[in-house]
């Protein structure tokens, strides 16, 4: 409205209307005027008119550009999503959101935790106002925000956060969460707080309080054994959305509409979010034809989405290495291992298989895990790592393009089996590794698996000379789990079979220490003597490709720990915008609160009035 009035007084201060109306009595009339037409001739009448449009055009372009130099354009609300996901809903509910991809995108989009990550992947609060670590890291306090609500207008409190952490820790759940908060107790202090208490505190179990609250009054209606397959018969939201409609076909979830949750505590600009699932690759090609977000899910298909699509390129925390089994003679050989690295290019991998999309990595941690320090990089070298081989007597006897070398009367050549699973870009990757290892000599047989063939007959039994994997890593890294030498067997994840005393107390001690400076220092020395064994040949970090639509705007993504977490901030997109004066100061639009705010979502009574 007041910039309705502020052009008006514009118009009227410019073309001077108040005096034109104090004129009025000697303006000539309409009479007048139509005669001045007749008389003027058809040059003049031309003339006149040329510069009559003139006036008008000028005057149009005039206006428009000072409305825009004194405005600013802002989002508004309203406006439709649709995203196509490949896989289908199994269950929608929170507690089990991590089996399954599509249960893990509907959970971010309407449910909400303690904490959350940021567009950086700080952790931030969510439902909680403020948070505090007490008793040596052992104990975490949590205060909830004033007047949050779920969407159906209920209170979120700290019986909802007791009600969801009894059910984690329910054996008869089964909830994947269960093994986070072993050793772990909590406590309902009042209404808005509640305390967490673990008996084993680590530098990431913070991490662990982004898992999202389910509502009391909702779930408790379901037997904590039937909680994997039994949805209940209403749902209520604390995310950004609510879920307003589910279309099945033969029991089977086919899409899911979205509305925007207006009693979330920041309520999103976005209207409405369409999610609709492709049960196959196949029919995720004929569904994509509509939608306006999408993952890709190949590297070659980016191509695709060039025209009125944008390729967001986010930041997953997960990196592939080679992993060389540390139990193998020659493998163990610091002069191989240097010179192996020398001759992998992973750049070449990185333009060729993921068509630049992908960061080079050098460590066992990654930039988002923020560990400053010096440490060894090997940069791509033949000819260096040529020269290393033959100053250690490794040379082709035989004429066969691969060296040997006599150690200790046994003769050894440097030919290698690498092992990974059977995957188009891991194959790619394999390949072009062999074709350069082999320019220095050494011979590299691949062999592929299906993901939980590997799994059984490969890792498990730590069969394998050279392993091409990918670990994923937290926010807080925890490195304990990958290079102490307690995890060398199964189900320990130590895939190099690595074994270094100095790097265990350094690993012991980070894991215990709370002190962030402390323990960063004790992680840059880790990082420096890893890199310094070459336990692994660290490669790339693969990044999340996200397509969407150009009028889609305030994302702000970049690093993710999983793919749901591409809507970080999804509260801050907008599809529609208006102009507001340049000094006027934009408030994003406030939750619609219950009328009154209690626990209950029904109105209250009327007053009757006495006569």
């Amino acid at each position: 409205m007041s910039t309705t009035r502020n052009l008006k007084r514009f118009f009227k201060d410019f073309f001077f209307i108040e005096k034109w109306k104090e004129y009025k009595n000697y303006r000539p009339s309409k009479k007048q005027w139509r005669a001045f037409f007749k008389i003027i001739s058809l040059p003049e009448k031309i003339l006149f008119s040329f510069f009559f449009l003139v006036f008008v055009f000028s005057s149009f372009f005039w206006w428009r550009e000072s409305y825009i130099s004194n405005t600013k354009s802002v989002p508004k609300e309203g406006g439709t999503i649709k995203e196509v996901i490949l896989g289908e809903p199994k269950n929608l509910n929170p507690l089990f959101a991590s089996l399954n991809d599509a249960d893990r995108d509907i959970t971010e989009l309407t449910y909400a935790g303690l904490l959350k990550y940021d567009s950086q992947g700080n952790l931030k609060e969510d439902l909680v106002k403020n948070y505090k670590i007490e008793n040596d890291g052992k104990t975490y306090v949590f205060v909830l925000k004033e007047n949050i609500f779920w969407s159906d207008g209920q209170k979120i409190s700290a019986d909802d956060v007791a009600f969801t952490m009894n059910l984690i820790q329910n054996p008869e759940t089964q909830s994947p969460l269960r093994i986070v908060f072993l050793g772990t107790t909590f406590k309902k202090i009042d209404e808005k707080t509640i305390s967490f208490t673990t008996e084993n505190p680590s530098p990431s179990f913070l991490e662990n309080f982004t898992f999202k609250i389910i509502p009391q009054h909702i779930f408790k209606e379901i037997p904590p054994k039937e909680m994997s397959y039994s949805l209940p018969k209403t749902f209520a939201s604390s995310g950004p959305f609510k879920i307003e409609k589910i279309l099945k076909k033969e029991e089977e979830i086919k899409k899911i509409i979205l509305k925007k949750n207006e009693k979330y505590y920041s309520p999103p600009y976005i209207q409405r979010f369409e999610l609709t699932f492709a049960k196959d690759e196949k029919e995720f090609q004929r569904l994509k034809k509509e939608a306006t977000n999408l993952s890709i899910y190949s590297f070659d298909e980016v191509k695709n989405f060039k025209k009125g699509f944008d390729v967001k390129n986010l930041f997953p925390t997960r990196y592939f290495a080679l992993f060389l089994n540390q139990e193998n003679a020659l493998l163990k050989n610091k002069k191989i291992k240097e010179s192996l690295t020398l001759a992998t290019p992973k750049e070449k991998i990185i333009k060729e298989v993921f068509e630049g999309r992908a960061r080079k990595v050098e460590s066992p941690f990654l930039e988002e895990n923020k560990i400053k320090g010096d440490y060894t990089v090997y940069k791509f070298d033949i000819k260096k790592a040529k020269e290393i081989l033959k100053n250690e007597g490794w040379e082709d006897k035989n004429k066969d393009g691969i060296l040997e070398k006599e150690i200790d009367g046994k003769n050894y050549s440097l030919s290698f089996t690498l092992h990974t699973v059977e995957q188009e870009e891991l194959k790619k990757v394999a390949n072009i590794i062999k074709e350069n290892w082999k320019e220095i000599g050494v011979k590299l047989e691949i062999k592929t698996y299906q993901p939980q063939e590997l799994l059984q007959n490969v890792i498990k039994e730590r069969k394998y000379e050279i392993l091409l994997f990918g670990n994923t890593l937290t926010m807080i890294p925890e490195p304990y789990y990958f290079w102490h030498s307690s995890q060398v067997k199964y189900p320990g994840l130590n895939l190099s079979l690595y074994q270094n005393k100095d790097v265990d107390k350094l690993l012991e001690k980070e894991s215990k220490e709370i002190n962030t400076q402390e323990r960063n220092k004790a992680l840059a020395e880790i990082q420096k003597k890893i890199t310094e064994d070459i336990p692994a040949i660290f490669l790339y970090s693969p990044n999340y490709l996200y397509a969407t639509k150009k009028q889609i705007k305030g994302f702000n993504g970049k690093y993710i720990i999983d793919p749901s977490k591409r809507f970080i901030g999804i509260e801050n997109w907008y599809i529609k915008e208006k102009r507001i004066p340049k000094d006027q100061n934009y408030q994003k639009p406030k939750p619609i609160l219950p009328t009154p705010t209690s626990n209950s979502p029904l109105p209250s009574p009327k007053k009757e009035n006495k006569k």
